[in-house]
């Protein structure tokens, strides 16, 4: 086992499918505790992770709740005492036809995918400051789909993502807090929305994605590799960003 963040706390949204559920094997497999945030069943997660030799609590929660963030901060710092690394990956992706999108539908996709993480990194960096050891935060931004015209509040969401990302990091980067983000590109955890084969002509390197893929990139800003990166986004999208 690679032990690059042995002794790290990992606190990870949206982490019981996908690429939440990925980054938390990632993190586990090079040393790092997990306490994930899910809405769905996550004991598959708990067993592979404890079966590395690494500890996992989570929290079954909607953070479009109110006031539920600092509940979920509480529980963290009571299973561990302390937060080194937030994964803000939880998101939701729904086909809207932009014309008839209600504002209902507008504000559940913003309130997971842009206003959830921005208070959960608000109470992290709080916690962050408070330890006075610095920290990372991870955000999870996404390329644009081929079918923009359905997708309003998820792109709009994903620009206002890269934009606190660069905001936050500027803001706190003189406090040893490395705050950057991954843009996600076609990822076969969300293979069930790509059926169109127009989309692997779309991408350059000609498939999907895999966890695999984000490991690097993911793994470098965990660690203290990236202690001098602040406010990038690093597309992980087999040459999706190329224009």
């Amino acid at each position: 086992m690679n032990h690059c963040l042995h002794g790290k706390v990992a606190l990870i949204s949206g982490c019981s499918q996908g690429l939440g559920y990925e980054a938390a094997k990632i993190l586990a497999a090079h040393g790092a505790d997990i306490f994930g945030i899910s809405i769905g069943d996550d004991e598959q997660l708990k067993k592979e992770i404890e079966a590395m030799g690494r500890s996992y609590h989570s929290m079954t929660a909607d953070l479009s709740t109110p006031d539920i963030i600092h509940q979920v901060v509480k529980e963290v710092l009571a299973a561990y005492q302390h937060i080194d690394i937030l994964l803000n990956f939880a998101h939701v992706l729904k086909k809207e036809d932009t014309l008839s999108l209600s504002r209902i539908a507008w504000k559940q996709a913003l309130d997971i995918n842009l206003t959830a993480a921005f208070f959960l990194s608000q109470e992290v960096i709080k916690q962050f400051l408070k330890q006075k050891q610095g920290g990372k935060i991870i955000n999870a931004s996404g390329i644009l789909p081929l079918e923009a015209d359905s997708y309003a509040a998820y792109v709009v969401g994903k620009g206002g993502m890269e934009a606190m990302t660069q905001y936050l990091a500027s803001a706190f980067a003189k406090d040893n807090i490395q705050i950057n983000a991954i843009r996600f590109g076609y990822m076969q955890e969300g293979s069930s929305l790509y059926e169109n084969k127009e989309i692997l002509k779309a991408i350059p390197a000609r498939r999907l994605g895999t966890a695999s893929d984000m490991e690097g990139a993911l793994l470098l800003l965990a660690s203290d590799q990236s202690n001098y990166m602040c406010g990038a986004c690093i597309p992980v999208d087999g040459g999706c960003s190329i224009r």
